[in-house]
């Protein structure tokens, strides 16, 4: 074991030349000194590459690189840098958020006390425009199954919110680079269906910022055909990952919801071979009655024929999936948390 292990602060970068100086800030205010930060730039059209030479020259703690392999995106950027990085342990940060001062001495400190896990977690607070400014966590620590809180959209942090033994995570596979969406259900997913050991620590206080803004690396065109085939395509595989394990029943109310969470977004934009698809698909585990399929039939039809129009119909079959699958009962960034939390 490290006494002083070097954690790797892992950034995908894209045309974030405006904001990237805040998460410079929030790194180099550390408290924790034994840290290099792994950036790579994804083709970005404004000065983000000035500025991370800049930062590259003042502290040779900075490593930067240019994306040198497809496929474009986040994913494909965090990978490069893990391959590029020599710590022990991973952290990944986005160009949009903060660290609190102590973050990363916290999370060392966690992991070096319990020996056993392959990653932990960490409370997070959302901002806007200034730390604190919200008081909202991203979400809460619940005596729920994990996994089940990933399948029915209540996850209890996003990516940014763990550190990793890098050894375990590049054992699990890393990022999956073809996705574009929902990469951090994915990976949360498979690394608790390959046997990681997660541990959470929402005793401490939090230790990083996450932006709500209009700016994301993800949600730009939520509702393209190639974000929905990666929702799919996270879904089938999980569903077929814990029908080879024998997990299906145990996990049929959270693989229920997500499915319809995904052939709700199908029918309504507009994708409807799709949507006939999913109901194809959804046989392979035996997840919905007949009589269950025939109402989501149902709410396939009234969007194709826009039938929805008629307020009352539309929300008789919506108010019917969610009686098949259950209501969502997330708390994500609804929870206050009034003590300030320093940057």
């Amino acid at each position: 074991m490290f006494d002083s292990p070097i954690v790797s602060l892992i950034t995908p970068s894209f045309n974030r030349a405006e904001i990237i100086q805040e998460t410079a800030d929030s790194i180099f205010n550390q408290t924790y000194p034994h840290w290099e930060w792994v950036i790579v730039d994804d083709g970005s059209a404004d000065d983000s590459w000035q500025k991370l030479e800049s930062y590259a020259a003042k502290d040779n703690r900075v490593k930067i690189f240019k994306r040198n392999r497809q496929p474009k995106g986040a994913n494909a950027c965090r990978n490069i840098a893990i391959e590029n990085c020599t710590g022990q342990y991973l952290v990944f940060l986005d160009t949009d958020d903060l660290l609190a001062s102590f973050c990363l001495e916290q999370r060392v400190n966690a992991l070096l006390k319990d020996t056993e896990a392959d990653f932990i977690y960490f409370p997070t607070l959302l901002f806007k425009h200034k730390p604190n400014d919200l008081k909202l966590l991203w979400n809460i620590d619940k005596d729920e199954d994990e996994i089940n809180r990933l399948l029915t959209g209540d996850p209890i942090c996003q990516g940014t919110g763990t550190i990793w033994k890098k050894e375990s995570f590049v054992k699990m596979g890393m990022f999956k680079e073809s996705l574009l969406l929902w990469q951090d259900i994915e990976l949360h997913l498979r690394a608790f269906l390959s046997g990681c050991v997660a541990k959470k620590r929402f005793d401490l206080p939090p230790d990083l910022f996450v932006r709500i803004s209009d700016i994301s690396l993800s949600r730009t065109g939520f509702h393209s055909l190639p974000k929905l085939n990666s929702r799919i395509a996270v879904f089938s595989e999980t569903a077929d990952q814990m029908q080879q394990k024998g997990m299906v029943e145990k996990y049929h109310k959270g693989l229920r919801y997500m499915f319809a969470n995904i052939f709700i977004a199908a029918a309504s934009s507009n994708y409807f071979n799709k949507a006939n698809e999913l109901l194809q698909m959804q046989k392979s585990w035996n997840l919905f009655t007949v009589a269950e399929q025939k109402i989501l039939r149902q709410y396939q039809f009234i969007r194709k024929y826009k039938l929805y129009k008629i307020q009352v119909l539309q929300n008789k079959l919506h108010s019917a999936i969610m009686h098949i699958v259950g209501a969502q009962a997330d708390t994500i960034g609804k929870i206050p948390y009034q003590k300030e939390i320093k940057v």
